[in-house]
């Protein structure tokens, strides 16, 4: 027999899940790859080492899988290793493996260590648990990690995009260290790969290949290690505005290893994205263009002729935040293996680049990414669903083949509510896009005379995307009784070129008027009370709460601003190199300390901090110490107008976090203060005690 459910007020229901294991955003795995019959990956722990980032492997125990920390674990400064880079802050993929050797770069100081992978099963003696994880205490020291590299003996930002001379003896990375001119330098190096008569690698001197570009990405060498490519890009583009595409001769073992420079792209309003080299030695390469809207492919030949492989209305690339989101590989039969993302989801396809044949071997999934293809023909990538946590799967010719990586996994997933693709017009003659979640709690029901509250969601970037993977506080705020919109704004990616670049020069007006049409979109359709109407959002998210909240400030009830940005001015002069320009191109002017303080300004006109007399509801903020991105100044600033102003509000700064929260506990806390914060609202409105 069902049990009835409850019946109250939409928002104010009780949770049916475990408020912990919903915040699995940055705990899943990342980066799996094969090597020796063996199954590896990264896993960010929880607990005690949360924020840290371990190399993971399954063993075989007895007839039963394991899942094993390979990665001493020690809190200790001088031996704790968390294997993350801080190049661009955003980092991304930061190893590679040879001759039975993790090389990996340690996020405390940014050197290069190398650890023995050995393929014996860890003795069971001196093991205990972390969550689900094995874990031998113990290690001998010739499995400790070894300093390989290290520059000028001090801490930098470090290595990222690592590869391995395809003669053995050479690593390859991207670098960035610190300057005094410019606050950080970024160069592709190279470092010799060679053991001791101990059979262990010794300390090594870096020696740069590349350099005199503002940031570099993706290097890449041929088979036979005769020539190299890479993607350069400088100020003030971002990689997805305009990228230059670099070939050249190569010997790494002569004192000019890099010669006969090629710019085989460098155009305006042209980027590129995830190069490789095909086994027949031609270049292939994802970019977007005037000539085509969307991420598609291109093969260079070895003759030095350009050609367009497809010409689909969808993304085979992305904006290049992280180092490392591999989205194609090519198999022994010459086949291209890659992902295809259309505005509702991700798709694995196989493209023939002679015919530009193409065919699905999955269907839609909600996201994809982190390709890796082992020596063996191991085709391995990361799935994401909408009602579950994501998964490690093997890539096969009609389909994928989930791997079953123990977890941590307390809660009930049936109940998940799904996405709703939605598109709605806006200002300009143009259409935004959306996800929709309506409320969803196996106990409770809503009062029939109301209609629920929404949350308006919005992602970070602003260059970033809302998909339909699962996310821990969307489910959880779905359970409470809200509904959801989660806004591709204008400025979004995977919507096209054109889509995303039109928020230039109108970044705070644009994707604020999105927001507003999305409102209003779902108020029209009588799904939303339009009484109870909240924002929330991360980083630029947080800028676009902020500036929502005094521009269209008869929509909202309150709001959640995550390391937000009040003032663009400040940001512009205090945050890190990588996107020190970004705000130049989305607001339209070149910035200047002096000019920008003017009243007519965009700097001015467009931050949040000189239209507070507008904001008329609560505001709660949340703000990471460390964090070089949005640097707490930016949040401190924005309190202190609250404050003049007498304007409802709170502020929680977490000691230690950066940009992006990744302590469970903190992630938690900030929760739980942002949930009562709403509902408050909620009881007040709807006179409940």
């Amino acid at each position: 027999m069902n049990q009835k459910k409850k019946i109250a007020h939409f928002g104010l229901w009780e949770s049916h899940l475990d408020s912990e294991a919903i915040l699995t955003k940055g705990q899943e795995p990342n980066y799996p790859f094969q090597y020796k019959g063996c199954l590896y990956w990264l896993q960010n722990l929880s607990g005690a080492h949360s924020g840290k980032t371990v190399l993971c492997k399954v063993i075989d125990e007895e007839g039963q899988a394991r899942s094993e920390i390979i990665t001493p674990l020690s809190f200790d400064v001088s031996t704790n290793f968390n294997i993350r880079t801080r190049v661009n802050e955003y980092g991304g993929k930061c190893f590679c493996i040879i001759d039975d050797y993790f090389i990996f770069n340690n996020y405390q100081e940014g050197s290069l260590y190398a650890q023995k992978i050995r393929h014996d099963t860890t003795p069971a003696t001196d093991v205990h648990w972390i969550g689900k994880y094995r874990y031998c205490k113990k290690l001998k020291g010739r499995d400790l990690p070894i300093k390989l590299a290290e520059w000028n003996n001090q801490p930098i930002p470090g290595f990222a995009d690592l590869l391995i001379s395809p003669d053995g003896q050479w690593i390859v990375a991207v670098m960035e260290t610190p300057s005094d001119e410019s606050g950080s330098y970024c160069q592709i190096v190279k470092i010799r790969w060679q053991l001791n008569t101990s059979g262990e690698p010794d300390l090594q001197r870096i020696e740069t290949l590349i350099s005199g570009a503002d940031f570099y990405a993706n290097p890449v060498i041929f088979s036979d290690g005769s020539k190299m490519s890479w993607i350069e890009w400088s100020h003030p583009n971002m990689p997805w505005d305009r990228t230059r595409l670099m070939c050249a001769d190569l010997d790494l073992n002569e004192s000019r290893p890099v010669q006969n420079e090629i710019r085989i792209i460098d155009r305006e309003n042209w980027s590129v994205c995830q190069i490789g080299y095909l086994n027949n030695g031609d270049l292939l390469f994802i970019s977007d263009n005037p000539e085509c809207d969307f991420w598609n492919f291109y093969q260079y030949s070895s003759k030095g002729e350009l050609k367009q492989i497809t010409d689909e209305e969808g993304e085979f690339g992305e904006a290049h935040w992280q180092f490392g989101q591999s989205r194609w590989k090519e198999r022994s039969d010459g086949i291209i293996v890659a992902i295809f993302t259309e505005r509702d989801g991700d798709r694995i396809i196989e493209l023939n680049t002679k015919t530009s044949e193409i065919h699905s071997i999955t269907h839609q999934h909600a996201a994809l990414n982190q390709m890796s293809l082992s020596d063996d023909g191991i085709l391995l990538c990361m799935a994401y669903y909408e009602n579950r946590p994501s998964s490690v799967v093997r890539v096969k010719h009609l389909g994928l083949d989930e791997i079953d990586i123990e977890r941590e996994e307390r809660n009930n997933f049936d109940h998940t509510p799904c996405p709703e693709f939605i598109e709605f017009p806006t200002s300009k003659g143009e259409k935004a896009y959306g996800l929709f979640f309506e409320p969803m709690n196996p106990e409770y029901e809503g009062i029939s005379s109301h209609l629920p509250p929404l949350i308006v969601m919005i992602h970070g970037g602003p260059t970033g995307r809302s998909s339909r993977m699962y996310e821990g506080i969307r489910h959880h705020y779905c359970s409470l009784g809200f509904a959801i919109l989660d806004v591709n704004h204008r400025g979004s990616t995977g919507f096209g070129r054109v889509y995303r670049q039109s928020l230039n020069g109108n970044w705070g007006i644009d994707d604020c008027e999105d927001i507003a049409a999305g409102i209003g979109y779902l108020v029209e359709k009588q799904r939303v009370d339009p009484e109870l109407v909240f924002i929330r959002g991360g980083s630029a998210g947080g800028y676009a709460v902020q500036r929502a909240l005094t521009q269209h400030n008869d929509l909202f009830c309150a709001g959640a601003s995550y390391y937000g940005i009040g003032n663009l001015i400040t940001l512009s002069e205090i945050t890190h190199r990588f996107e020190s320009r970004y705000t130049d191109q989305l607001i339209g002017e070149e910035f200047d300390a002096v000019r920008a303080r003017n009243p007519d300004s965009r700097y001015t006109q467009r931050s949040p901090v000189f239209d507070m007399d507008r904001l008329n509801c609560p505001l709660i903020l949340f703000q990471g110490s460390e964090d070089k991105v949005v640097p707490p100044e930016l949040s401190h600033e924005v309190v202190r107008i609250l404050k003049s102003k007498g304007i409802h509000h709170a502020y929680y700064e977490f000691a230690g976090e950066g940009h992006g929260f990744r302590n469970k506990t903190t992630k938690l806390t900030a929760l739980t203060h942002e949930v009562e914060f709403f509902t408050n609202i909620i009881r007040e409105k709807r006179g409940v005690s």
